[in-house]
Protein backbone atom coordinates (compact mmCIF):
# COMPACT_ATOMS: atom_id res chain seq x y z
CA UNK A 1 0.00 0.00 0.00
CA UNK A 2 1.33 2.83 -1.45
CA UNK A 3 1.66 7.19 0.62
CA UNK A 4 -1.77 7.68 -1.12
CA UNK A 5 -3.88 5.14 -0.75
CA UNK A 6 -2.98 5.07 2.94
CA UNK A 7 -4.06 8.58 3.36
CA UNK A 8 -7.24 8.12 1.36
CA UNK A 9 -8.02 5.40 3.83
CA UNK A 10 -7.64 8.03 6.62
CA UNK A 11 -9.41 10.13 4.59
CA UNK A 12 -12.28 7.46 4.12
CA UNK A 13 -12.56 6.62 7.85
CA UNK A 14 -12.72 10.70 9.34
CA UNK A 15 -15.67 10.93 6.74
CA UNK A 16 -17.33 7.79 8.22
CA UNK A 17 -17.16 9.07 11.46
CA UNK A 18 -18.22 12.08 10.69
CA UNK A 19 -21.59 10.58 8.75
CA UNK A 20 -22.04 8.13 11.25
CA UNK A 21 -21.67 8.82 14.66
CA UNK A 22 -24.54 8.88 16.49
CA UNK A 23 -26.69 9.07 13.21
CA UNK A 24 -29.95 8.12 14.67
CA UNK A 25 -29.94 10.75 17.49
CA UNK A 26 -28.29 13.85 15.16
CA UNK A 27 -30.19 15.86 13.89
CA UNK A 28 -32.67 15.43 16.65
CA UNK A 29 -36.31 14.21 15.73
CA UNK A 30 -37.29 12.38 12.25
CA UNK A 31 -38.38 14.91 9.79
CA UNK A 32 -41.96 14.32 7.78
CA UNK A 33 -40.05 13.71 4.29
CA UNK A 34 -37.48 10.89 6.17
CA UNK A 35 -40.55 9.32 7.99
CA UNK A 36 -42.56 9.39 3.84
CA UNK A 37 -39.41 7.46 2.74
CA UNK A 38 -38.92 5.07 5.59
CA UNK A 39 -42.28 4.00 5.74
CA UNK A 40 -42.77 3.75 2.07
CA UNK A 41 -39.23 1.35 2.35
CA UNK A 42 -41.21 -0.79 5.17
CA UNK A 43 -44.33 -0.83 3.03
CA UNK A 44 -42.36 -1.90 -0.23
CA UNK A 45 -40.01 -4.79 2.07
CA UNK A 46 -43.31 -6.37 3.42
CA UNK A 47 -45.87 -5.71 0.59
CA UNK A 48 -44.12 -5.24 -2.45
CA UNK A 49 -46.43 -2.27 -2.53
CA UNK A 50 -45.78 1.49 -1.34
CA UNK A 51 -47.86 2.82 1.39
CA UNK A 52 -50.72 4.19 -1.28
CA UNK A 53 -51.10 0.25 -2.10
CA UNK A 54 -48.61 0.45 -5.74
CA UNK A 55 -47.13 -2.09 -6.94
CA UNK A 56 -42.92 -1.96 -7.15
CA UNK A 57 -44.09 2.13 -8.12
CA UNK A 58 -41.66 4.40 -9.88
CA UNK A 59 -42.90 7.14 -8.15
CA UNK A 60 -45.33 7.45 -5.02
CA UNK A 61 -48.37 9.18 -4.72
CA UNK A 62 -48.29 9.24 -1.28
CA UNK A 63 -45.20 11.84 -1.54
CA UNK A 64 -46.47 13.90 -4.28
CA UNK A 65 -45.40 11.14 -7.32
CA UNK A 66 -42.02 12.12 -5.83
CA UNK A 67 -39.58 9.32 -7.44
CA UNK A 68 -39.14 6.15 -5.25
CA UNK A 69 -35.12 5.24 -5.76
CA UNK A 70 -34.37 6.10 -2.05
CA UNK A 71 -36.59 4.17 -0.82
CA UNK A 72 -35.71 1.27 -2.52
CA UNK A 73 -32.34 1.55 -1.80
CA UNK A 74 -33.19 1.83 1.99
CA UNK A 75 -35.18 -2.25 2.10
CA UNK A 76 -31.63 -4.00 3.00
CA UNK A 77 -30.60 -1.64 5.95
CA UNK A 78 -34.49 -1.55 7.19
CA UNK A 79 -34.46 -5.75 6.67
CA UNK A 80 -31.40 -5.75 8.79
CA UNK A 81 -31.61 -2.72 11.39
CA UNK A 82 -35.63 -2.56 11.34
CA UNK A 83 -37.59 0.70 10.99
CA UNK A 84 -36.10 3.44 12.76
CA UNK A 85 -34.51 6.76 12.34
CA UNK A 86 -30.58 5.08 12.03
CA UNK A 87 -31.52 2.44 9.19
CA UNK A 88 -33.57 5.02 7.49
CA UNK A 89 -30.74 7.33 7.41
CA UNK A 90 -28.27 4.65 6.29
CA UNK A 91 -28.78 4.89 2.64
CA UNK A 92 -27.71 8.81 2.67
CA UNK A 93 -24.69 8.36 4.99
CA UNK A 94 -23.41 5.62 3.32
CA UNK A 95 -23.59 7.42 -0.33
CA UNK A 96 -22.28 10.13 0.85
CA UNK A 97 -19.27 8.32 2.52
CA UNK A 98 -18.56 6.13 -0.54
CA UNK A 99 -18.69 9.96 -2.76
CA UNK A 100 -15.44 10.89 -1.49
CA UNK A 101 -13.84 7.71 -3.01
CA UNK A 102 -15.58 8.15 -6.29
CA UNK A 103 -14.77 12.33 -5.97
CA UNK A 104 -10.56 10.87 -5.55
CA UNK A 105 -10.63 8.68 -8.96
CA UNK A 106 -12.83 11.68 -10.57
CA UNK A 107 -10.49 14.39 -9.52
CA UNK A 108 -7.29 11.96 -11.04
CA UNK A 109 -9.52 11.35 -14.18
CA UNK A 110 -10.56 14.87 -14.91
CA UNK A 111 -6.38 15.99 -14.74
CA UNK A 112 -5.66 13.17 -17.19
CA UNK A 113 -8.23 14.29 -19.70
CA UNK A 114 -7.93 18.06 -18.32
CA UNK A 115 -4.39 19.09 -18.95
CA UNK A 116 -1.32 17.99 -20.83
CA UNK A 117 1.55 19.74 -17.85
CA UNK A 118 3.91 16.96 -16.68
CA UNK A 119 3.98 18.96 -13.35
CA UNK A 120 0.51 19.39 -13.39
CA UNK A 121 0.12 16.01 -13.51
CA UNK A 122 2.03 15.01 -10.98
CA UNK A 123 0.15 17.03 -8.74
CA UNK A 124 -3.54 15.84 -9.43
CA UNK A 125 -3.13 12.41 -6.82
CA UNK A 126 -2.53 15.88 -3.92
CA UNK A 127 -5.38 17.64 -5.46
CA UNK A 128 -7.28 14.42 -5.84
CA UNK A 129 -6.48 13.96 -1.96
CA UNK A 130 -6.74 17.26 -1.03
CA UNK A 131 -10.67 17.87 -3.05
CA UNK A 132 -11.65 14.38 -1.16
CA UNK A 133 -10.74 15.30 2.49
CA UNK A 134 -12.65 18.78 1.78
CA UNK A 135 -15.66 16.96 0.69
CA UNK A 136 -15.30 14.84 3.64
CA UNK A 137 -14.94 17.61 5.94
CA UNK A 138 -17.91 19.60 4.33
CA UNK A 139 -20.66 20.95 6.74
CA UNK A 140 -23.02 21.26 3.90
CA UNK A 141 -22.36 17.43 3.04
CA UNK A 142 -22.41 16.21 6.55
CA UNK A 143 -25.69 17.36 7.38
CA UNK A 144 -27.64 16.70 4.31
CA UNK A 145 -25.40 12.95 4.64
CA UNK A 146 -27.23 12.30 8.35
CA UNK A 147 -30.35 12.97 6.81
CA UNK A 148 -32.65 10.34 4.75
CA UNK A 149 -32.30 12.73 1.66
CA UNK A 150 -32.18 11.53 -1.94
CA UNK A 151 -29.91 14.36 -3.02
CA UNK A 152 -26.80 12.55 -1.40
CA UNK A 153 -27.27 9.62 -3.71
CA UNK A 154 -28.03 11.77 -6.49
CA UNK A 155 -24.36 13.71 -5.73
CA UNK A 156 -22.96 9.99 -5.92
CA UNK A 157 -24.52 9.23 -9.09
CA UNK A 158 -23.49 12.30 -11.08
CA UNK A 159 -19.55 12.31 -9.96
CA UNK A 160 -19.90 8.01 -10.76
CA UNK A 161 -21.10 9.16 -14.17
CA UNK A 162 -18.76 11.96 -14.74
CA UNK A 163 -15.89 9.68 -14.45
CA UNK A 164 -16.66 7.31 -16.41
CA UNK A 165 -17.99 9.33 -19.31
CA UNK A 166 -13.75 10.64 -18.60
CA UNK A 167 -12.96 6.79 -18.83
CA UNK A 168 -14.73 6.35 -22.02
CA UNK A 169 -13.01 9.00 -23.75
CA UNK A 170 -11.03 6.92 -26.66
CA UNK A 171 -12.41 3.87 -27.59
CA UNK A 172 -13.89 2.34 -24.02
CA UNK A 173 -18.03 2.98 -24.92
CA UNK A 174 -18.93 0.04 -22.75
CA UNK A 175 -18.00 2.80 -20.41
CA UNK A 176 -20.42 5.61 -21.85
CA UNK A 177 -22.95 3.53 -21.57
CA UNK A 178 -22.47 2.67 -17.74
CA UNK A 179 -21.80 7.38 -17.77
CA UNK A 180 -25.61 7.54 -18.38
CA UNK A 181 -27.20 4.62 -17.29
CA UNK A 182 -25.73 6.36 -14.19
CA UNK A 183 -27.37 10.23 -15.30
CA UNK A 184 -30.02 8.92 -16.14
CA UNK A 185 -30.65 6.68 -12.57
CA UNK A 186 -30.76 10.05 -10.45
CA UNK A 187 -33.86 11.29 -12.58
CA UNK A 188 -35.44 8.26 -10.80
CA UNK A 189 -34.38 9.23 -7.34
CA UNK A 190 -34.72 12.91 -6.73
CA UNK A 191 -36.42 16.46 -9.01
CA UNK A 192 -33.64 18.57 -9.20
CA UNK A 193 -30.81 16.63 -11.94
CA UNK A 194 -34.15 16.93 -14.13
CA UNK A 195 -33.16 20.68 -14.90
CA UNK A 196 -29.61 20.38 -14.03
CA UNK A 197 -28.52 17.11 -16.37
CA UNK A 198 -29.94 18.74 -20.12
CA UNK A 199 -27.79 21.69 -19.86
CA UNK A 200 -24.92 19.87 -17.77
CA UNK A 201 -24.06 16.90 -19.71
CA UNK A 202 -23.85 19.10 -23.29
CA UNK A 203 -21.30 21.05 -21.50
CA UNK A 204 -19.37 18.27 -20.53
CA UNK A 205 -19.17 16.46 -23.74
CA UNK A 206 -18.15 19.91 -25.15
CA UNK A 207 -14.88 20.34 -22.70
CA UNK A 208 -13.75 16.26 -22.74
CA UNK A 209 -14.72 16.06 -26.93
CA UNK A 210 -11.85 14.13 -27.57
CA UNK A 211 -13.74 11.11 -28.74
CA UNK A 212 -16.38 12.44 -30.78
CA UNK A 213 -14.60 14.02 -34.14
CA UNK A 214 -16.04 10.79 -36.22
CA UNK A 215 -19.56 10.99 -37.59
CA UNK A 216 -20.89 7.55 -35.57
CA UNK A 217 -19.53 8.89 -32.36
CA UNK A 218 -21.51 12.09 -32.15
CA UNK A 219 -24.41 9.66 -33.73
CA UNK A 220 -23.74 7.33 -30.75
CA UNK A 221 -23.87 10.13 -27.80
CA UNK A 222 -26.39 12.05 -29.30
CA UNK A 223 -28.62 8.93 -28.98
CA UNK A 224 -27.29 8.17 -25.30
CA UNK A 225 -28.26 11.56 -24.19
CA UNK A 226 -32.13 11.37 -25.74
CA UNK A 227 -32.53 8.16 -25.01
CA UNK A 228 -31.64 8.05 -20.90
CA UNK A 229 -31.98 11.84 -20.41
CA UNK A 230 -34.65 13.26 -22.64
CA UNK A 231 -36.87 10.50 -23.42
CA UNK A 232 -37.50 10.06 -19.59
CA UNK A 233 -37.31 13.89 -18.87
CA UNK A 234 -40.26 14.64 -21.24
CA UNK A 235 -41.84 11.26 -19.97
CA UNK A 236 -42.18 13.17 -16.24
CA UNK A 237 -43.50 16.50 -17.54
CA UNK A 238 -45.95 15.14 -19.71
CA UNK A 239 -47.36 13.02 -17.18
CA UNK A 240 -50.12 15.29 -14.90
CA UNK A 241 -49.16 13.17 -11.93
CA UNK A 242 -45.58 12.25 -12.18
CA UNK A 243 -45.18 16.12 -13.07
CA UNK A 244 -47.52 17.02 -9.87
CA UNK A 245 -44.82 18.12 -7.66
CA UNK A 246 -42.74 20.11 -10.29
CA UNK A 247 -45.66 22.20 -11.18
CA UNK A 248 -46.76 22.84 -7.29
CA UNK A 249 -43.18 24.32 -6.71
CA UNK A 250 -42.32 25.88 -10.09
CA UNK A 251 -42.27 29.63 -9.91
CA UNK A 252 -44.99 29.64 -12.61
CA UNK A 253 -47.10 28.32 -9.86
CA UNK A 254 -46.66 31.37 -7.66
CA UNK A 255 -49.82 33.53 -7.76
CA UNK A 256 -47.73 36.69 -6.23
CA UNK A 257 -45.45 37.17 -9.36
CA UNK A 258 -49.04 37.33 -11.48
CA UNK A 259 -50.17 39.87 -8.93
CA UNK A 260 -47.61 42.23 -9.17
CA UNK A 261 -47.82 42.03 -12.84
CA UNK A 262 -51.35 42.74 -12.72
CA UNK A 263 -50.58 45.89 -10.87
CA UNK A 264 -48.45 47.03 -13.07
CA UNK A 265 -50.72 46.43 -15.90
CA UNK A 266 -53.19 48.38 -14.20
CA UNK A 267 -51.02 51.15 -13.17
CA UNK A 268 -50.03 51.59 -16.73
CA UNK A 269 -53.47 51.95 -17.65
CA UNK A 270 -54.06 54.78 -14.83
CA UNK A 271 -51.03 56.38 -15.91
CA UNK A 272 -52.05 56.95 -19.98
CA UNK A 273 -49.58 54.81 -21.24
CA UNK A 274 -50.35 52.97 -24.48
CA UNK A 275 -50.60 49.44 -24.76
CA UNK A 276 -47.59 48.57 -26.53
CA UNK A 277 -45.16 49.96 -24.03
CA UNK A 278 -47.16 47.93 -21.13
CA UNK A 279 -46.89 45.32 -22.97
CA UNK A 280 -43.05 45.08 -23.78
CA UNK A 281 -42.44 45.98 -20.26
CA UNK A 282 -45.14 44.28 -17.87
CA UNK A 283 -45.35 40.23 -18.84
CA UNK A 284 -45.35 37.18 -17.96
CA UNK A 285 -41.54 36.58 -19.71
CA UNK A 286 -40.40 39.52 -17.97
CA UNK A 287 -42.29 39.05 -14.47
CA UNK A 288 -40.92 35.49 -13.93
CA UNK A 289 -37.61 36.22 -15.38
CA UNK A 290 -37.00 38.73 -13.25
CA UNK A 291 -37.73 35.92 -10.76
CA UNK A 292 -35.75 33.06 -11.95
CA UNK A 293 -32.59 35.53 -12.37
CA UNK A 294 -33.09 36.99 -8.46
CA UNK A 295 -33.70 33.39 -7.71
CA UNK A 296 -30.59 32.33 -9.30
CA UNK A 297 -27.98 34.54 -7.99
CA UNK A 298 -29.31 33.93 -4.50
CA UNK A 299 -27.60 30.72 -4.70
CA UNK A 300 -24.03 32.88 -4.82
CA UNK A 301 -24.64 35.04 -2.01
CA UNK A 302 -21.64 35.22 1.00
CA UNK A 303 -25.22 34.60 3.04
CA UNK A 304 -25.82 31.61 1.25
CA UNK A 305 -23.01 29.82 1.36
CA UNK A 306 -21.17 30.98 4.44
CA UNK A 307 -23.39 31.99 6.75
CA UNK A 308 -26.78 30.22 7.83
CA UNK A 309 -28.84 31.67 5.42
CA UNK A 310 -29.74 28.00 3.47
CA UNK A 311 -33.30 26.83 3.38
CA UNK A 312 -34.87 24.33 4.43
CA UNK A 313 -34.75 25.54 7.97
CA UNK A 314 -34.23 22.34 8.93
CA UNK A 315 -30.65 21.81 7.77
CA UNK A 316 -29.68 25.25 9.50
CA UNK A 317 -26.40 24.86 11.85
CA UNK A 318 -26.34 28.25 14.12
CA UNK A 319 -23.54 30.19 12.92
CA UNK A 320 -22.47 27.88 10.69
CA UNK A 321 -22.35 27.93 6.62
CA UNK A 322 -22.42 25.32 4.00
CA UNK A 323 -19.12 26.13 3.06
CA UNK A 324 -16.07 27.25 5.35
CA UNK A 325 -15.02 30.57 5.50
CA UNK A 326 -11.44 29.67 4.90
CA UNK A 327 -12.72 28.26 1.53
CA UNK A 328 -13.58 31.60 0.03
CA UNK A 329 -10.20 32.93 -0.99
CA UNK A 330 -9.31 29.22 -1.98
CA UNK A 331 -12.35 29.05 -4.35
CA UNK A 332 -11.52 32.18 -5.80
CA UNK A 333 -7.80 31.76 -6.55
CA UNK A 334 -8.52 27.87 -7.36
CA UNK A 335 -11.29 28.97 -10.56
CA UNK A 336 -8.83 31.79 -11.76
CA UNK A 337 -5.81 29.98 -11.58
CA UNK A 338 -7.49 26.74 -12.99
CA UNK A 339 -9.58 29.01 -15.98
CA UNK A 340 -5.89 30.46 -16.85
CA UNK A 341 -3.88 27.48 -16.75
CA UNK A 342 -6.02 25.03 -17.17
CA UNK A 343 -8.64 26.25 -19.27
CA UNK A 344 -10.65 22.89 -19.98
CA UNK A 345 -11.17 21.93 -16.17
CA UNK A 346 -11.03 25.58 -15.34
CA UNK A 347 -14.74 25.99 -17.80
CA UNK A 348 -15.67 22.28 -16.67
CA UNK A 349 -15.35 23.13 -12.85
CA UNK A 350 -16.88 26.45 -12.76
CA UNK A 351 -19.21 25.80 -15.17
CA UNK A 352 -20.73 23.05 -13.03
CA UNK A 353 -20.97 25.42 -10.37
CA UNK A 354 -22.70 27.99 -12.91
CA UNK A 355 -25.57 25.43 -14.02
CA UNK A 356 -26.45 24.12 -10.25
CA UNK A 357 -28.75 26.50 -9.45
CA UNK A 358 -31.18 25.94 -12.37
CA UNK A 359 -33.73 23.28 -11.00
CA UNK A 360 -33.75 25.39 -7.24
CA UNK A 361 -34.09 29.05 -9.15
CA UNK A 362 -37.25 27.64 -10.99
CA UNK A 363 -39.05 27.11 -7.94
CA UNK A 364 -40.22 29.65 -5.49
CA UNK A 365 -40.10 27.53 -2.19
CA UNK A 366 -37.25 27.26 0.33
CA UNK A 367 -34.93 29.74 -2.16
CA UNK A 368 -32.14 29.43 -2.14
CA UNK A 369 -32.00 25.77 -0.98
CA UNK A 370 -29.18 23.75 -0.24
CA UNK A 371 -30.89 20.85 -0.35
CA UNK A 372 -31.70 21.27 -4.43
CA UNK A 373 -27.84 22.24 -5.03
CA UNK A 374 -26.14 19.85 -3.26
CA UNK A 375 -24.44 18.15 -6.27
CA UNK A 376 -22.47 21.27 -6.80
CA UNK A 377 -20.08 20.40 -3.39
CA UNK A 378 -17.19 17.95 -5.65
CA UNK A 379 -17.12 21.40 -7.55
CA UNK A 380 -16.49 23.72 -4.75
CA UNK A 381 -14.29 20.69 -3.44
CA UNK A 382 -11.80 20.84 -6.15
CA UNK A 383 -11.80 24.64 -6.42
CA UNK A 384 -10.52 24.72 -2.70
CA UNK A 385 -8.09 22.05 -2.99
CA UNK A 386 -6.17 23.08 -6.17
CA UNK A 387 -6.89 26.99 -4.44
CA UNK A 388 -4.75 25.30 -1.45
CA UNK A 389 -2.24 23.74 -3.46
CA UNK A 390 -1.18 26.79 -5.08
CA UNK A 391 -1.35 28.98 -2.10
CA UNK A 392 1.39 26.41 -0.39
CA UNK A 393 3.48 26.42 -3.37
CA UNK A 394 3.33 30.32 -3.53
CA UNK A 395 4.39 30.05 0.30
CA UNK A 396 7.05 27.44 -0.68
CA UNK A 397 8.41 29.52 -3.82
CA UNK A 398 8.48 32.93 -2.31
CA UNK A 399 10.89 31.70 0.60
CA UNK A 400 11.23 28.37 1.63
CA UNK A 401 11.13 29.53 5.13
CA UNK A 402 7.69 30.38 5.32
CA UNK A 403 6.74 27.02 3.91
CA UNK A 404 6.42 24.76 7.30
CA UNK A 405 4.71 27.97 8.72
CA UNK A 406 2.10 28.30 5.97
CA UNK A 407 1.44 24.40 6.43
CA UNK A 408 1.20 24.77 10.32
CA UNK A 409 -1.43 27.90 9.70
CA UNK A 410 -3.25 25.65 7.15
CA UNK A 411 -4.18 23.05 9.74
CA UNK A 412 -4.91 25.39 12.42
CA UNK A 413 -7.60 26.97 10.24
CA UNK A 414 -8.71 23.78 9.44
CA UNK A 415 -8.48 22.64 12.56
CA UNK A 416 -10.57 25.34 14.72
CA UNK A 417 -13.02 25.44 11.56
CA UNK A 418 -13.89 22.09 11.77
CA UNK A 419 -13.97 21.97 15.72
CA UNK A 420 -16.52 24.85 15.79
CA UNK A 421 -18.97 23.11 13.31
CA UNK A 422 -18.88 20.12 15.19
CA UNK A 423 -19.94 22.75 18.07
CA UNK A 424 -22.51 24.18 16.35
CA UNK A 425 -24.27 21.02 15.27
CA UNK A 426 -24.11 18.63 18.05
CA UNK A 427 -24.54 21.23 21.09
CA UNK A 428 -26.13 24.51 19.22
CA UNK A 429 -27.99 22.81 16.27
CA UNK A 430 -29.97 20.08 18.40
CA UNK A 431 -32.09 23.34 20.14
CA UNK A 432 -32.19 25.82 17.26
CA UNK A 433 -35.48 26.04 15.76
CA UNK A 434 -36.63 22.52 16.69
CA UNK A 435 -39.91 22.90 15.48
CA UNK A 436 -38.88 22.66 11.62
CA UNK A 437 -37.99 18.85 12.35
CA UNK A 438 -41.49 18.19 14.19
CA UNK A 439 -40.27 17.53 16.98
CA UNK A 440 -41.98 15.76 19.91
CA UNK A 441 -44.04 13.05 17.56
CA UNK A 442 -41.96 10.13 19.11
CA UNK A 443 -43.08 11.00 22.09
CA UNK A 444 -46.27 11.77 21.36
CA UNK A 445 -47.16 8.30 19.22
CA UNK A 446 -45.35 6.05 22.45
CA UNK A 447 -47.32 8.27 24.83
CA UNK A 448 -50.77 7.64 23.01
CA UNK A 449 -50.29 4.18 22.49
CA UNK A 450 -49.37 3.72 25.96
CA UNK A 451 -52.90 4.92 26.90
CA UNK A 452 -54.89 3.81 23.95
CA UNK A 453 -56.15 0.50 24.99
CA UNK A 454 -58.43 2.09 27.80
CA UNK A 455 -59.99 4.10 24.78
CA UNK A 456 -62.15 3.52 21.85
CA UNK A 457 -59.76 6.13 19.79
CA UNK A 458 -57.85 8.58 19.62
CA UNK A 459 -58.12 12.22 17.69
CA UNK A 460 -54.77 13.86 16.92
CA UNK A 461 -54.59 17.71 15.88
CA UNK A 462 -52.42 17.76 12.40
CA UNK A 463 -51.23 21.36 13.51
CA UNK A 464 -47.67 20.21 13.72
CA UNK A 465 -47.73 18.73 10.07
CA UNK A 466 -47.90 15.44 9.07
CA UNK A 467 -49.49 12.97 11.28
CA UNK A 468 -50.64 10.20 9.68
CA UNK A 469 -46.93 9.08 8.60
CA UNK A 470 -45.43 9.34 12.66
CA UNK A 471 -48.09 7.42 14.02
CA UNK A 472 -47.48 4.93 10.90
CA UNK A 473 -43.57 4.82 11.21
CA UNK A 474 -43.09 4.99 15.02
CA UNK A 475 -45.82 2.26 15.43
CA UNK A 476 -44.39 -0.04 12.69
CA UNK A 477 -48.21 0.13 11.39
CA UNK A 478 -48.94 -3.14 9.49
CA UNK A 479 -48.37 -2.02 5.57
CA UNK A 480 -50.90 -4.16 4.29
CA UNK A 481 -53.47 -2.83 6.57
CA UNK A 482 -53.10 0.71 6.00
CA UNK A 483 -53.20 -0.13 1.96
CA UNK A 484 -56.39 -1.07 2.36
CA UNK A 485 -57.72 2.03 4.08
CA UNK A 486 -55.57 4.09 1.86
CA UNK A 487 -57.75 2.42 -1.12
CA UNK A 488 -60.56 3.24 0.41
CA UNK A 489 -60.36 6.69 1.19
CA UNK A 490 -61.76 9.65 -0.45
CA UNK A 491 -58.88 11.75 1.04
CA UNK A 492 -55.81 11.71 -1.00
CA UNK A 493 -53.99 13.90 1.38
CA UNK A 494 -51.56 11.28 2.86
CA UNK A 495 -50.54 13.93 5.78
CA UNK A 496 -54.11 13.16 7.52
CA UNK A 497 -55.68 10.18 6.72
CA UNK A 498 -57.28 8.54 9.72
CA UNK A 499 -56.62 4.85 10.21
CA UNK A 500 -57.54 2.24 12.95
CA UNK A 501 -58.14 4.07 16.07
CA UNK A 502 -56.49 7.03 14.93
CA UNK A 503 -58.60 10.18 13.64
CA UNK A 504 -56.75 13.03 12.67
CA UNK A 505 -58.30 16.46 12.59
CA UNK A 506 -57.87 19.69 11.19
CA UNK A 507 -58.75 21.48 14.51
CA UNK A 508 -55.59 22.92 16.46
CA UNK A 509 -57.50 21.99 19.42
CA UNK A 510 -59.72 19.05 18.69
CA UNK A 511 -60.90 18.91 22.72
CA UNK A 512 -62.09 22.62 23.07
CA UNK A 513 -65.64 24.54 23.99
CA UNK A 514 -67.28 26.24 21.22
CA UNK A 515 -69.45 28.89 21.95
CA UNK A 516 -72.86 29.42 19.94
CA UNK A 517 -74.86 32.47 21.05
CA UNK A 518 -75.19 32.20 24.60
CA UNK A 519 -74.71 28.51 24.42
CA UNK A 520 -71.25 26.89 25.18
CA UNK A 521 -70.74 23.19 23.54
CA UNK A 522 -67.86 21.19 23.75
CA UNK A 523 -66.20 18.86 21.77
CA UNK A 524 -65.60 15.82 23.37
CA UNK A 525 -66.67 12.59 23.32
CA UNK A 526 -66.56 9.59 25.56
CA UNK A 527 -63.82 7.13 25.85
CA UNK A 528 -62.14 9.19 23.89
CA UNK A 529 -58.29 10.12 23.92
CA UNK A 530 -57.83 13.62 22.24
CA UNK A 531 -54.65 15.21 21.12
CA UNK A 532 -54.35 19.23 21.32
CA UNK A 533 -51.78 21.33 19.97
CA UNK A 534 -49.56 23.19 22.35
CA UNK A 535 -51.04 26.43 21.29
CA UNK A 536 -54.21 25.34 22.66
CA UNK A 537 -55.36 27.48 25.73
CA UNK A 538 -56.40 25.19 29.01
CA UNK A 539 -59.61 23.31 28.41
CA UNK A 540 -60.04 23.45 32.21
CA UNK A 541 -63.01 21.81 33.28
CA UNK A 542 -63.49 19.67 30.35
CA UNK A 543 -60.56 17.89 30.31
CA UNK A 544 -57.94 16.06 32.37
CA UNK A 545 -54.46 16.91 30.82
CA UNK A 546 -52.74 13.23 30.91
CA UNK A 547 -49.50 14.60 29.27
CA UNK A 548 -47.41 17.29 28.01
CA UNK A 549 -45.46 16.70 25.01
CA UNK A 550 -41.98 18.81 24.87
CA UNK A 551 -39.80 20.00 22.40
CA UNK A 552 -36.06 19.10 23.11
CA UNK A 553 -36.07 22.98 23.62
CA UNK A 554 -38.80 22.80 26.15
CA UNK A 555 -41.65 24.42 24.26
CA UNK A 556 -44.92 23.13 24.63
CA UNK A 557 -45.80 20.94 21.40
CA UNK A 558 -48.88 18.56 22.26
CA UNK A 559 -51.36 18.40 25.66
CA UNK A 560 -52.80 14.60 25.45
CA UNK A 561 -55.87 14.92 27.53
CA UNK A 562 -59.17 12.99 28.11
Amino acid sequence: MNRFSFTLIIILALGIFFRFYSLGSFPISLHRDEAFLGYNAYSLLKTGMDMSGIFLPIHTESFLYSPVGYSYLSIPFIYVFGLSEFSVRFVSALFGSATIVVVYFFVKELFIHGTTQIKTLKHAEIVALLSSFVLAISPWHINLSRTATENIIVTFFIVAGILFYLMSVGKRWKYLVISFILFSATLFIYQSPRAFLPVFIPIMILVFNNNINLIKNKIILIALYLAFIIVPLVFVLISPQLSLRIRTLSIFHDNLTQLVINEQIANDGSAGLPYMVTRVFHNKVIGYGNLFIENYFKHFSFDFLFLDKGYPDRYRVPGMGLLYIFQLPLIVFGAIYLINKHRKIGIFVVSWILVSPIGSALTFDDVPNLQRTVFVIPAYSILSAFGLLIFLKLARSFNLKLFKPAILACIFVIAFSISYYLVQYYFQARVYRSWYRQDGYKELVEKVNNLLPNYKKAVVTNRESAPTIFFLFYSKYNPDLFQKTAKSSKLRDFDRISFDKYIFSEDECPLRNIKQGNIIINTREKDTLYVNSGLCKDTGSISKVLSEIKRIDSSLVFYVSE
